[in-house]
């Protein structure tokens, strides 16, 4: 089987673990990589905050990788348009020759594509859940998600509740 790797931003982490899912990142993924910036955001700063345990539990387990990005002037390019874990999760998949990341900010899934990443966020793996037949229930996922902070379009959200 080929290795699927992938590296992530903290808000699928955070998002993910709000509903109960950050589990889903192992099924789908055999390496899941955090930059640095990444593990400080959901795991130092973030103690007690959903995805901090989760995340600090599956890094002590090695079933995520934290990575140091050796390129910072590549993420201080970025940081003029994006937060400093979307810029090392881009940087770091760069520099690791990884293809796929994990973002949910619309301006870091724009820079990643123009970068020749593939994107994916807390959505897609919800969507990926489903198409792999788990039992996972979108509408009271995303409405979860909502009343947590997560931006997503209505147009979208109506598009996703009409497939559920």
């Amino acid at each position: 089987m080929a290795q699927i790797e992938v590296v992530t931003n903290a808000g699928p982490l955070i998002y993910l673990a709000l509903i109960g899912h950050q589990n889903l990142l192992n099924r789908f993924y055999n390496r899941i990589v955090l930059p640095q910036a990444v593990y400080q955001e959901v795991v130092i700063q973030g103690v007690g905050q959903p995805g901090s345990d989760e995340t600090r539990a599956a890094v002590a387990s090695s079933r995520y990788e934290v990575v140091t990005v050796s390129n910072h002037i590549a993420v201080e390019a970025l940081l003029d348009e994006l937060h400093v874990g979307e810029a090392e999760a881009i940087v770091s998949a760069r520099e690791l020759g990884i293809k796929r990341v994990l973002l949910d900010d619309g301006a870091a899934r724009r820079k990643a594509k123009a970068m020749g990443l593939e994107v994916t966020g807390t959505i897609g793996i919800l969507l990926l859940a489903r198409q792999a037949g788990l039992p996972i229930n979108l509408k009271h996922d995303i409405d979860l998600l909502i009343q947590n902070g997560f931006r997503l379009s209505r147009d979208l959200y109506n598009t996703l509740i009409a497939t559920n």
